[in-house]
């Protein structure tokens, strides 16, 4: 296997935290500026189209990764997301991540590095 493959990995984990992060964005900025959330409001919003992209880009990317890494190495590796999405909305929308939320992000990490390792 590559190297490019696991950067491509990375990437996939990465994109998704980008889009689900920004999808909630999407309704938090319309919620405060007491906006009705219609289609229109949501295509127009520059978060909507982040969402979008880097979905489209880490589907498309994840079908590369399907054919270079063995899937009991891959998918796994995307339970990262569920440790990287609340750390990213406590850094960027300033979220509450309390006491057991963080022993949840820290057994989610230790869980995948066993299972991914080799």
């Amino acid at each position: 296997m590559h190297i490019i493959s696991y950067l491509a990995l990375a990437l996939v984990i990465t994109l998704w935290t980008v889009a689900q992060v920004s999808l909630k964005y999407t309704f938090h900025v319309s919620s405060q500026m007491k906006m009705v959330i219609s289609i229109q409001n949501l295509i127009a919003s520059q978060y909507f189209w982040i969402w979008f992209i880097s979905s489209t880009v880490a589907t498309i990317l994840w079908l590369y990764i399907l054919r270079t890494i063995p899937l009991n190495q891959a998918y796994p590796a995307l339970g990262l997301t569920y440790a990287l999405v609340p750390l990213t909305s406590h850094s960027f929308m300033k979220e509450k991540v309390v006491f057991t939320q963080w022993l949840g992000i820290v057994i989610i990490v230790t869980g995948i590095v066993l299972v991914v390792q080799k």
